[in-house]
């Protein structure tokens, strides 16, 4: 009589199911560092906008990895790590659910003579201290490209003015000084105000 273990098969349902769950895993995945390669200044700004979100995709990827842990014939040790690790990343994203800034682009607006080239601006906070990101988008449709000009934490200074000083120049007034950011053709800043550069 031989002890040999037989291994569970899978049914063919089960297993288009299984493939599907790591298939989604692998999709979001990707489309996380989609959204973060182009989170770059320069990046293409529609990437940008629709993958840039890792709680989001981190988040939905959580029930495919329970459902694939469920339906996964690996070895009883192997999926209890995973599990155990599944719950762990579901639990520690919950503080950045509530705590997570929620950004709104407040002022979108054309260069003098250029309607390629778009002042934007985008608001959020982090808690109750307000945050202002400054960019400038280049180009049209999917080939727009969105480049870091200026970022102004609320809680330090405030930012009091930013226009088209012309239609390859901006003005960025923060706490009563002001700077002048010519913008090279392609749309990239020659500078960047971020932190103490800002004050």
């Amino acid at each position: 009589m031989s002890n040999t273990r037989v291994k569970p098969q899978l049914k063919r349902w089960e297993r288009r199911v299984l493939l599907g769950v790591l298939g989604g895993v692998a999709v979001l995945a990707l489309a996380g560092v989609v959204g973060r390669v182009n989170r770059r200044s320069g990046g293409l700004a529609l990437l940008r906008e629709w993958f840039d979100h890792p709680l989001l995709f981190g988040t939905l990827m959580l029930p495919l990895l329970f459902a694939a842990l469920v339906l996964a014939t690996w070895p009883v040790w192997l999926r209890s790590v995973l599990g155990v690790v599944t719950v762990l990343l579901g639990l520690a994203s919950v503080p950045f659910w509530l705590f997570s800034d929620h950004r709104e682009t407040t002022r979108d607006e054309a260069a003098p003579g250029r309607p390629d080239r778009r002042l934007v601006v985008v608001e959020g906070s982090a808690m109750i201290d307000p945050l202002y990101w400054v960019y400038v988008d280049e180009g049209t449709g999917l080939a727009r490209r969105r480049w870091d000009v200026a970022f102004v934490n609320g809680d330090w200074s405030g930012l009091g003015e930013v226009a088209w000083d012309g239609p390859d120049r901006l003005r960025v007034v923060v706490d009563h000084r002001t700077h002048l950011i010519r913008i090279a053709e392609g749309g990239r800043p020659e500078r960047t105000l971020i932190g103490a550069d800002a004050y």
